[in-house]
């Protein structure tokens, strides 16, 4: 004779042990198939993982700025400062030196170009506008600048179908990757009413074969401020504080031998492969920490005297002359200069194999021969 078996309720312990492992049991099988998606990817997928330059990456992809911007940045809001070197660009200055003073580069070559910083917090375009300067220096000179760069589409999401030759670069180009890192550094330096406005920058190439500027006057740039690198060939002689009207007269007027005195130990030339920043006429951006606001005295010639914080600046002698510490010019030269996008003047161009001189004396922003 049969007994019935009753069985023991189950405890509420013993229940939530029996839901957990089912739980365990049915997501198993479902996880080692997404591991095994995932591990396994198709050719097609393979090459979508290095994104084209002309596809935007996403703002955590962008990477670190090797250079000291924000120290820059503070030291510029200081009235009595007028220049500043950034430093931590040593290796980006060396490689844009290696393309585009090598054997491949261009004899002789003005480029102006908007580059898009975005703020370099979101989806960024400026690998893809700096590719297209890159092929605009290295590749075959364009019948115009807008057959095959163009410069005017300011559509974000815009595609540069004609220049083919981008999709050969790569992501991680470093030509491009040393551009971009001085157009988003640049950028960064928008102070002031421009910050968060100012996003975007003109970055200008000028490489001279010849470079023969006869005495050039000294002058302030007609913009906030603008970066500046040297790559090869004599650098730019600037003062490095900021000058008395009756100073930049003399400047104008006789040059070097227009500096008595103590500031003559102000002149200063840049290096190669230095990159500096210089205020314009126009900067503007709040006093630092620990720094009072003018004096009346000076307020009112700060209101009248536009260059009151401005750097004070020429394009160096040329080959025929020697410069203000007695050093011989070299013939070529190739420099870069970095302008904040700030409305005042959106001209872009290309020339390719024009030579031309140097004129000198010229201080508008406008004007194609300023370096």
């Amino acid at each position: 004779m049969m007994r019935n078996t009753i069985m023991p309720s189950p405890t509420p312990s013993s229940s939530r042990a029996i839901i957990f492992i089912c739980l365990i049991s049915l997501s198993y099988p479902l996880l080692t198939l997404s591991l095994s998606l995932s591990t396994t990817t198709s050719p097609k997928t393979a090459q979508a993982l290095v994104p084209d330059p002309s596809s935007s990456r996403h703002h955590f992809d962008l990477p670190q700025l090797s250079g000291d911007w924000s120290n820059a940045k503070q030291s510029l809001r200081n009235p009595k400062c007028c220049v500043v070197a950034v430093p931590g660009l040593e290796r980006h200055l060396s490689t844009l030196q290696q393309y585009f003073c090598g054997e491949d580069s261009p004899s002789d070559l003005d480029l102006r170009m908007r580059v898009r910083c975005k703020n370099n917090n979101v989806e960024e375009v400026a690998y893809e506008d700096c590719t297209k300067v890159y092929n605009a220096v290295m590749g075959s000179p364009p019948v115009s600048a807008k057959d095959a760069i163009d410069f005017s589409d300011k559509n974000e999401n815009s595609q540069y179908e004609n220049n083919q030759s981008a999709n050969n670069i790569g992501i991680n180009h470093p030509c491009v990757l040393a551009l971009e890192e001085l157009a988003r550094g640049v950028a960064s330096l928008a102070d002031g009413p421009l910050e968060g406005l100012c996003t975007d920058v003109h970055l200008r190439v000028v490489c001279a074969s010849k470079y023969e500027a006869i005495d050039p006057m000294f002058h302030s740039d007609k913009c906030p401020l603008r970066g500046y690198a040297t790559l090869t060939g004599p650098g730019t002689e600037y003062m490095d504080e900021t000058c008395l009207p009756w100073e930049y007269a003399a400047l104008r007027t006789f040059g070097v031998n227009g500096l008595g005195g103590a500031k003559i130990k102000s002149l200063k030339t840049a290096n190669e492969l230095e990159f500096i920043i210089m205020k314009g006429d126009h900067y503007d951006a709040p006093l630092p920490d620990g720094i009072s606001s003018p004096s009346m005295t000076n307020a009112m010639l700060g209101n009248v005297w536009s260059r009151s914080s401005a750097c004070v600046h020429r394009s160096p002698p040329g080959a025929s002359s020697e410069n203000s510490t007695g050093g011989k010019m070299g013939k070529r030269r190739v420099i870069l200069s970095l302008d904040l996008a700030d409305g005042m003047d959106d001209q872009e161009w290309y020339e390719s194999s024009r030579k031309r001189g140097w004129r000198s004396g010229m201080t508008q922003r406008k004007s194609r021969l300023v370096s």
